[in-house]
C-alpha cells in the first residue's frame, strides 16, 4: 500500500482534482462533474454550514481519491453519501475502501445510524454496484427508469 494522508478541509486546488478523479473514471456527464465541483466550492464558502463534508486522499501531494457526505436534510441520523471517486491510475488498489471506511467511522462519530448510497443501473456502473455490496451495503431501492429510460437509481443502505 502506498503512503497516504488523510484530510477533511477542502483547499482551492480541490476544485480541479476532484474534475479530474470523476473525468478520469469516464462515469460521469460534464453535467454531473459539475455538480460535484459545485459541492466543493460551496463547502469552501459556506463551510460546515454547507452540510457537505469531504475526505481527501493525498499521495504525494496529488489527491487521488475523495468522498462527499453529508447528514440528509431533516434527518436526525440518516447521511447521504453523495460522491465517492478514486483517479483512474489509482483505481483496484483499495484505496476506495479506506475512505469509505474513513466516512462510515466519520458517521458514526456523528451519532449517524445509516449511509445512503444512490447510483446507475447501467451495466458499466456494475463494478461500483460491487463496490458496494462487497462492503456490506444493502440494496434497499430501485427506481426504474430514473435517469433516462433504461437507467434506474439503485439505493444502497449500510447500518450500524
Amino acid at each position: 500500500m502506498e503512503n497516504y494522508k488523510l484530510r477533511t478541509e477542502p483547499n482551492i486546488n480541490d476544485l480541479s482534482a476532484v474534475r479530474n478523479i470523476l473525468q478520469s473514471s469516464g462515469f460521469f456527464r460534464p453535467d454531473e462533474v459539475d455538480v460535484a465541483v459545485e459541492l466543493v466550492q460551496e463547502r469552501l464558502e459556506k463551510g460546515a454550514e454547507s452540510g457537505y463534508e469531504f475526505i481527501f486522499m493525498d499521495i504525494d501531494d496529488r489527491t487521488v481519491a475523495y468522498v462527499c457526505y453529508g447528514l440528509i436534510p431533516c434527518s436526525l441520523i440518516s447521511y447521504d453519501l453523495y460522491w465517492i471517486g478514486t483517479h483512474q491510475d489509482y483505481r483496484n488498489k483499495g484505496l476506495g475502501k479506506i475512505i469509505l471506511k474513513e466516512t462510515e467511522e466519520s458517521v458514526r462519530k456523528l451519532n449517524g445510524k445509516a449511509i445512503y448510497i444512490e447510483t446507475s443501473s447501467k451495466e458499466m456502473y456494475l463494478p461500483t454496484q460491487k463496490f458496494y455490496v462487497n462492503n456490506n451495503y444493502e440494496l434497499k431501492f430501485i427506481y426504474e427508469d430514473f435517469y433516462d429510460i433504461g437507467d434506474s437509481k439503485f439505493v444502497y443502505v449500510k447500518r450500524f
